[in-house]
């Protein structure tokens, strides 16, 4: 393996075991293949297999019917690739990877391409079609829904719930807290001695740093940072950073300060309790063990209920937006704007009707707007 440049990893795959044992089968003085048998007639013979296990899926197709998912993708040379795969009970196929630079921005050319893939396996045999949310994926949903109409499509899970988190880093507190967590990381890893140190207090553990393109890594990362809080703290006031010549540079004197930054570990702890939720949601919709699908509806929901009963309140953005409502709607009407002040601080405080032992138990467990008409609360 060594030789060969093999990864290690590769002895966790399926086939690894078997060939051990098929050659161990054949007993002592057993020669493998050469080069030409490999690369001509067992690579043909591979193909052929593989052949005849697609064209027992076409079979499953007739049956069940198909869904094709396309997953468009960035490389580095920015050209915009689109995977097609065609998923039914048995399993999912790949198709083909297009380079779509030229048609991913336009729905009319996208349309094009999504129906030549229809038409490959068959109008009768595709019902669904997986696609992320974008603009131009919505409007190419238009196009093929008018010339299949027996074709359904939906946005990608997984997509949505990272646009989730794409809008919620948006927040300037979320913002900034995100940005004070990349100064800390980016140090640690940029430099050798606090790297050292980390791991040392942290017995080994790593902080996980975000992707590019993964919003959602972002708060991930916020989670793996706190849990290293007290190891992080304890080494900006060790003797070994002390006695060292890094606190004396001006990146490690920032570095310093955020780590001891008690409201920032408060931010950590709120943004991190609102967003665990949504974030059990994503593992669920992007795992590869199992079909997610009959879990997700269960997990939303599930995920929606924690959001509510988690600190919402405390965000400066939810108050100064209903403040933002109140004066955009009340216009010069004083009595209303004071009217709307005033139910504002009786919900909050639990006054009058609010008050009520039922109504004071379903404050965390019901949304707001139903939690109002539930109890006839609405009073404007």
């Amino acid at each position: 393996m060594i030789d060969a440049s093999v990864p290690f990893i590769a002895v966790n795959l399926a086939y690894y075991q078997l060939m051990i044992n098929a050659i161990a089968s054949m007993g002592a003085g057993y020669k493998g293949p050469n080069y030409p048998r490999v690369r001509g007639y067992l690579l043909s013979k591979i193909v052929e297999d593989v052949r005849k296990m697609i064209d027992g899926y076409h079979e499953i197709w007739k049956q069940t019917r198909c869904t094709i998912m396309a997953d468009g993708w960035t490389d580095r040379c920015r050209c915009t690739l689109i995977n097609f795969l065609v998923y039914c009970p048995k399993g999912t196929l790949f198709l083909k990877s297009v380079d779509a630079s030229n048609v991913s921005k336009t729905a009319d050319a996208l349309f094009k391409l999504f129906r030549d893939v229809v038409l490959f396996f068959g109008p009768e045999n595709v019902v669904h079609i997986v696609t992320n949310n974008a603009a131009n994926y919505f409007a190419t949903r238009r196009l093929l829904e008018a010339e299949f109409s027996k074709l359904y499509w939906s946005p990608c899970a997984a997509h949505c719930v990272n646009l989730m988190f794409q809008d919620i880093g948006k927040l300037q507190e979320v913002s900034e807290t995100l940005s004070q967590a990349s100064v800390i990381t980016k140090y640690i890893y940029n430099h050798c001695y606090p790297l050292f140190l980390m791991r040392k207090f942290t017995g080994g553990r790593e902080i996980l740093r975000p992707a590019l393109t993964r919003f959602a890594t972002n708060f991930i990362a916020l989670q793996s940072i706190l849990a290293q809080k007290d190891p992080l703290r304890a080494i900006v006031t060790s003797k070994e950073w002390i006695s060292s010549a890094y606190p004396k540079d001006a990146k490690a004197k920032k570095f310093v300060d955020q780590v001891l930054d008690s409201k920032f570990w408060s931010q950590c702890t709120n943004i991190v309790k609102l967003t665990e939720p949504p974030i059990c949601v994503l593992r669920i919709v992007d795992s590869e063990d199992r079909v997610a699908m009959g879990f997700l509806y269960q997990a939303i929901y599930k995920a929606r209920e924690e959001m509510v009963k988690r600190e919402f309140e405390k965000h400066k953005q939810t108050t100064s937006g209903l403040l933002d409502v109140i004066e955009k709607y009340a216009y010069d009407d004083l009595v209303l704007n004071s009217k709307l002040t005033s139910e504002k601080r009786i919900f909050k405080n639990a006054e009058q009707d609010f008050g009520r032992q039922s109504a004071i138990r379903q404050r965390t467990t019901v949304m707001p707007g139903e939690f109002l008409h539930k109890f006839g609360l609405l009073r404007l």
